[in-house]
């Protein structure tokens, strides 16, 4: 396993949609497919919708940029499940840490229906096209999305002391993409 790596984030990031057909060789979607059967037979409640998998990233002192592609939910699901796939499907995540008016910090467990039932994270999920301006995402659209779905509350209300990129992730267990931590 890859060490994981926390880093302060650029002064800029940006992550820019590739629409370029994404095109895995026949053989390697024939596995996941094989494997994706077997999933869903355990757990009906999967659903293999679209994912954004990296594809370049181009990182400076003060900016990171990250290009990614669309892929789909059985490609991640394969990739967390098998270590060194040949193509990993390695996903961009945005999160926040909620510190509540009491010093709190708020975590979610994910539930059992998820592909992986137990882990503890921050508020946040994977990239989706609502996230999309143009050809660009919009990262703070994103994690205002889920902070709205997951806990109910808005960035833009009166009690959010700051809304800004602090960290980026990356490494761990199936070195995944870039996280990026507000």
């Amino acid at each position: 396993m890859k060490p994981i790596l926390i880093e302060e984030a650029p002064t800029k990031i940006i992550v820019k949609y590739d629409s370029i057909p994404f095109e895995l060789p026949l053989n390697i979607r024939e596995q996941h497919q094989q494997f994706w059967n077997e999933q869903v037979k355990i757990n009906p409640h999967f659903r293999n919708g679209e994912v954004f998998t990296t594809t370049e990233i181009f990182k400076s002192p003060k900016e990171l940029q990250i290009t990614v592609v669309k892929t789909d939910y059985k490609h991640y699901l394969y990739t967390i499940r098998h270590e060194n796939t040949d193509f990993p499907c390695k996903v961009i995540f945005t999160c926040a840490a909620v510190i509540t008016n009491d010093h709190y910090i708020a975590f979610g467990k994910m539930n059992k229906q998820t592909s992986t039932p137990g882990r503890l994270q921050f508020t946040g999920g994977g990239l989706d096209e609502s996230d999309l301006d143009g050809s660009l995402f919009n990262l703070e659209k994103s994690i205002e999305k889920e902070l709205i779905e997951e806990m109910g509350i808005s960035i833009n209300e009166s009690y959010t002391k700051s809304f800004r990129p602090k960290f980026i992730k990356r490494g761990g267990k199936n070195d995944f993409g870039l996280s990026y931590l507000n």
